[in-house]
C-alpha cells in the first residue's frame, strides 16, 4: 500500500462494510464515496534500552569515571543522554569523543549492563562503530559483547492491498553478537552450535565435555558466556 505523509486517500465503492469495522476511529467518510485516512502518529515502545533514567556512569578516555543519577542509552540514535543536576529539565547529550564507555544499573533486577565504544578495526568484518554491551558475567571479561540498535518497523508495509491498515509503527530490536578468536578480533555469530563453534575452534575435546557436562545451550547468552569464559580459560 502506498503511504503518504501526513494524508492518503484511498477511493472505493461503499458497499465494503468490513473496511470501516477495521480502522474504527481513523477512518472518515466523505459524499462522493472517498475515505481519509490520518496517519498513525503513535509509535508503540520506546528507543532506549533497558529504563529511560537510570543511575550510571560515565567513561572518559578509559581512565576517568563520572557517576551519574539520570542516564540513558537511545538505541535508536546511539547516543548516551544524562540530566543536567542544577536544572533536572535539561537532557544534555554526550558526544564528547572522550567518552569511551558507560554503565547502567537497571533498577528492576539490580544488574549492571557495561558499554564500551569499539571502532571498525576491532572487528572481522564491517561493522559500525558506536556502543557494544559487554555480555554480563562474574568474571568481567570482554570475549562475548553484543550490539543492540532499535528500529522502526511498519506493520503496514506487509498488508495486502484488499486491506486498509493504520497501525501504529513500532520500535524493535535488533541483536548481533560478536565472539573475540583466536586473533583477537570480533566475528559476529549468531547464537547457534555450528557459528560458536566456527569462533572457537581450538581444543574441540575439551569443549565438547564442557557442553556435555553443562548442559550448554547454544542459544542463550549466559550459557554462551560460560562456554567462551571456559574456552580462554584452557
Amino acid at each position: 500500500m502506498r503511504r503518504f505523509t501526513y494524508v492518503f486517500y484511498v477511493c472505493f465503492f461503499l458497499t465494503v462494510p468490513s473496511i470501516f469495522s477495521q480502522n474504527g476511529d481513523n477512518l472518515v467518510k466523505e459524499d462522493r464515496g472517498n475515505i481519509i485516512i490520518k496517519q498513525n502518529r503513535e509509535i508503540k515502545g520506546k528507543d532506549y534500552l533497558y529504563e529511560e533514567w537510570s543511575k550510571g556512569m560515565l567513561v572518559l578516555n578509559d581512565s576517568i569515571f563520572s557517576m551519574q543519577d539520570y542516564l540513558k542509552y537511545d538505541a535508536l540514535k546511539d547516543r548516551v543522554l544524562i540530566k543536567n543536576m542544577s536544572n533536572i529539565e535539561e537532557v544534555i547529550e554526550i558526544n564528547d569523543k572522550s567518552l569511551t564507555g558507560f554503565s547502567i544499573l537497571e533498577k528492576d533486577r539490580n544488574i549492571k549492563h557495561d558499554f564500551v565504544k569499539l571502532q571498525k578495526k576491532y572487528f572481522t568484518e564491517v561493522s559500525e562503530m558506536g556502543f557494544y554491551e559487554v555480555v554480563f558475567n562474574l568474571q568481567n571479561t570482554n570475549y562475548f559483547i553484543k550490539r543492540t540498535t532499535k528500529i522502526l518497523y511498519d506493520p503496514n508495509r506487509s498488508e495486502g492491498t484488499q486491506t486498509i491498515n493504520n497501525y501504529p509503527l513500532e520500535y524493535r530490536d535488533k541483536q548481533t553478537y560478536y565472539i573475540k578468536n583466536k586473533d583477537g578480533m570480533y566475528a559476529a555469530i549468531r547464537l547457534n552450535k555450528k557459528e560458536i563453534n566456527t569462533v572457537l575452534n581450538q581444543h574441540p575435546n575439551e569443549i565438547s565435555a564442557f557442553v556435555k557436562r553443562n548442559k550448554i545451550n547454544y542459544s542463550k547468552e549466559s550459557d554462551v558466556m560460560k562456554l567462551v569464559n571456559y574456552y580462554y580459560s584452557l
